[in-house]
């Protein structure tokens, strides 16, 4: 069903709106998804239909349970406060869309978030905390999260000192004026004690050194069972070919035979193992550093195991047909701090690139340094001005 036009152009408005304003007698406020918030609580605290939610199909109830505590999210209402519009990030992509038409008629649809990328740099001379120098400097938050993460198992961050030196290359996605979501850094270098620590972004995703070395750390993870294919691959967003809707698919489904063992795919804690929805038999297990495992689909378990410490390798379960599944596959997910990520970055781990894939690399390591060398030649000059 095609939306009315007069719906289409406020909603490209609300979305690229950079601050709450009144809009022809609407207003857009920014609000918080509260610590075990439910879609269902939502609506029914906001005299929204509860049919909202009982029509959605298995997939479509699935995203809206993976909304995160602490989500900024957006209502806009007519001035006799009744809502008109909401917008609530699902994941970086995708977003669940309610809208008014008619008179207290409403409609639920899941859509791409729309967003403005460009291409930054950053230089910058530190004089406090590393992540609050950042923020300071250029008011994004999720980059000092993102720089955080590559140089913190090289550097003490208590030990950078008041002049050291921070170089960034990155994308930087804004969404209604706020920078929004992972931010993409193509390359980085930290200079403290007359070292200069790299890191690079390499064609596979991963993250090296100027030497081609992973930045991974940790324990990898392991495929978790024999397969025939891979039947889907982890995607955010996903344009359904004949439900005409997005979707998106939070792991990996390996397609195989019914009974073939089902292994942890790591080191953990089986935190939960039975029936899951439309994910049918199910086993989770926790790892360190914020990692859980979702295995399902299957067909049956292995008992001896349920609420213990697994190694790496054990056997959970058995691939099976179980729940909302159209053959037999196991569905692989994997999240870190409670969020769905693709599986593939933690299986696939590249210790260092070698042949054609360092080749490469080493043309990116040679593009960046010299711009870093450049735009510090560049601050020298400057500073003796």
């Amino acid at each position: 069903m095609k939306r009315p036009i007069w719906i289409l152009v406020l909603f490209l408005i609300f979305e690229f709106s950079s601050q709450a304003y009144e809009l022809y007698n609407n207003i857009v406020e920014d609000k918080v998804w509260k610590p075990g918030e439910t879609l269902l609580g939502f609506l029914a605290e906001n005299n929204l239909p509860l049919s909202l939610y009982y029509n959605l199909d298995d997939s479509e109830e699935k995203l809206s349970a993976d909304i995160r505590s602490h989500t900024i999210y957006q209502i806009l209402r007519d001035k006799d406060q009744s809502i008109r519009q909401v917008l609530i990030p699902l994941n970086e992509e995708l977003q669940l869309h309610i809208y008014k038409e008619g008179e207290g008629n409403y409609t639920l649809t899941i859509d791409p978030i729309r967003y403005q990328t460009k291409d930054k740099t950053l230089l910058l001379q530190l004089e406090n905390i590393f992540s609050k120098d950042i923020v300071k400097k250029c008011g994004n938050f999720p980059l000092a999260v993102k720089l955080e993460q590559l140089f913190k198992d090289r550097v003490r961050f208590d030990r950078l000192k008041k002049g050291d030196t921070l170089v960034a290359f990155y994308r930087q996605k804004v969404r209604m004026g706020k920078f929004y979501g992972t931010q993409k850094v193509y390359a980085a270098m930290l200079e403290t004690g007359k070292k200069q620590y790299y890191a690079f972004l390499a064609d596979d995703g991963h993250y090296y050194d100027q030497n081609a070395k992973s930045l991974q750390s940790g324990s990898s993870f392991i495929v978790p069972c024999r397969y025939r294919r891979i039947s889907s691959r982890f995607t955010l967003k996903r344009w359904h070919p004949i439900l005409h809707k997005y979707r998106a698919h939070h792991g990996i489904d390996y397609a195989g035979a019914v009974g073939t063992p089902v292994h942890a795919a790591n080191d953990g804690q089986v935190i939960f193992m039975g029936r899951r929805g439309g994910y049918g038999n199910t086993v989770i297990i926790r790892h360190a550093g914020g990692y859980k495992t979702l295995y399902a689909h299957l067909s049956r378990f292995n008992l001896r195991v349920r609420g213990k410490q697994v190694k790496k390798g054990t056997i959970i379960g058995y691939l099976g047909n179980s729940g909302l599944s159209t053959g037999p596959h196991l569905h692989f997910g994997l999240s870190l701090n409670n969020v769905w990520i693709d599986p593939a970055q933690k299986i696939v781990i590249t210790k260092q690139l070698h042949g054609v894939k360092r080749q490469r690399f080493a043309k990116t390591v040679r593009k960046y340094q010299a711009k870093i060398e450049k735009l510090l030649q560049q601050e020298g000059t400057d500073g003796k001005k």
